[in-house]
């Protein structure tokens, strides 16, 4: 969808009207810069499922599931969930790819280089130039924000003719702050708005992220989020509970971590990809003092075995990722009826892909109390108001939302323009 502000061009080529896969081209006739480039999970499910899974990364961009991204020379990615970052397999050699960390994003990739199916196509070819978005030489003015990635940032770009702010994917609280405002100051000093007021800018226009006004049932505040965390450890104290976190939501593994250590129990550790993701957050935030790790390729904590954690299961915590879970359970059998799994969501299905009816099976199957939370990586729509009385753009365009229209509406109501995309601007 194309959209004109004075002579520059914005195309969203993905993300308008649906929720992630975004791919975002601005150019005037001096310049040309790409925000992410991500996978339209919402289609990738129309064509694969367990049975049916992509042959190649051609195929995916041939059934329109990838953009055509290789043509450019050089992508801004605001950050690494799969619906902005995509699949890297297809870039040209020697593009130049500015992630939001490169560290971070070093220790992300390195499963994908070793997967055997089709997420080995999320890594990048030798060639590709990854940098840190922070080095791109004053081209794009990254400003931090808190999601459920860390670290995310929105975009800032002036090209001489247009000021636009693209917002990525952000939040503007999480349980964090409520739990230890220190720990999340050293994790984010400056909030975007903070940030963005103290810096001066102006933006004309403003791609600002919606998906919240697509969501059918509002997520969890976050300190109701907080209270049901706390009433679950205090009503299960006696049993075995297991929690699955996305590894790379830094704030959202950081504040259960702390719920665990409040209520002293320990934390055990299940899965490569969280292992090493938490050993690195540890490494510059020292979220833990004592934790265990599963046997696994990779070691980073001490090892605890199943059966020590069965003799008394009151005093652990198990963090895994989805999937992680059943396949626990199926090994302790009747072992394991009774414990509780808190399954953490912060994003919605159409960005994730995920089917929940399967593994929701699965619990029941094997004797799980099943409780699940959605704390949400995205602003609430109430607090949309607040953000643009803060960022005052002249012109704004919904983005990563199926509900564009509703969105317009009530930017409208606000007194803001938003563009339709018939808009040009005179």
């Amino acid at each position: 969808m194309e959209f004109n502000y004075n002579n520059t061009k914005i195309n969203v080529k993905q993300g308008f009207n649906e929720i992630g896969g975004n791919f975002i081209i601005i150019e005037n006739k001096d310049n040309k810069v790409v925000f992410d480039q991500g996978i339209r999970f919402s289609r990738f499910k129309k064509f694969y499922n367990v049975n049916i899974q992509p042959s190649n990364a051609l195929e995916l961009r041939k059934l329109g599931i990838i953009p055509q991204s290789d043509e450019f020379n050089k992508i801004f990615i605001s950050h690494l969930h799969l619906d902005h970052l995509g699949v890297l397999h297809l870039l040209n050699v020697g593009t130049s790819l500015y992630v939001p960390d490169k560290d971070i994003f070093n220790v992300f990739i390195e499963p994908y280089k070793e997967s055997s199916n089709w997420t080995a196509y999320v890594s990048p070819p030798i060639g590709v130039n990854v940098m840190d978005i922070r080095d791109n030489g004053n081209e794009v003015l990254p400003l931090s924000v808190e999601h459920s990635a860390y670290p995310a940032y929105s975009l800032y770009y002036n090209n001489g003719d247009t000021r636009i702010l693209y917002s990525g994917d952000f939040r503007l609280s999480s349980p964090l702050r409520f739990l230890d405002s220190d720990l999340h100051n050293r994790i984010h000093d400056k909030t975007l708005l903070e940030e963005y007021g103290e810096k001066g800018l102006d933006t004309d226009v403003l791609l600002v992220e919606g998906t919240n006004f697509s969501s059918a049932t509002s997520p969890m505040q976050p300190h109701y989020f907080i209270e049901q965390i706390n009433n679950i450890f205090d009503s299960h104290n006696n049993s075995l509970i297991m929690i699955s976190v996305d590894p790379i939501d830094l704030e959202g593994l950081a504040s259960l971590l702390l719920i665990t250590k409040m209520k002293g129990k320990i934390p055990v550790f299940s899965g490569r990809r969280l292992i090493e993701m938490t050993n690195l957050w540890n490494s510059k935030f020292q979220l833990v003092d004592t934790a265990y790790q599963f046997e696994d390729k990779s070691i980073e904590f001490n090892i605890i075995d199943e059966e020590e954690i069965l003799n008394s299961p009151q005093d652990y915590v198990i963090f895994t990722v989805k999937g992680n879970l059943i396949n626990f359970g199926r090994r302790l059998s009747d072992a394991s009826k009774g414990s509780v799994i808190i399954s953490i969501s912060t994003e919605s299905k159409a960005e994730s892909g995920e089917d929940e009816n399967v593994e929701d099976n699965w619990y029941r199957a094997l004797g799980f109390i099943i409780y699940r939370l959605r704390m949400s990586g995205h602003y609430y729509p109430y607090e949309l108001k607040n953000i643009l009385e803060t960022i005052k753009p002249k012109k704004i365009i919904p983005i990563h939302t199926e509900a564009t229209s509703v969105m317009c509406e009530y930017v409208k109501k606000l007194g803001y323009s938003c563009a339709s995309p018939s808009y040009n601007s005179e």
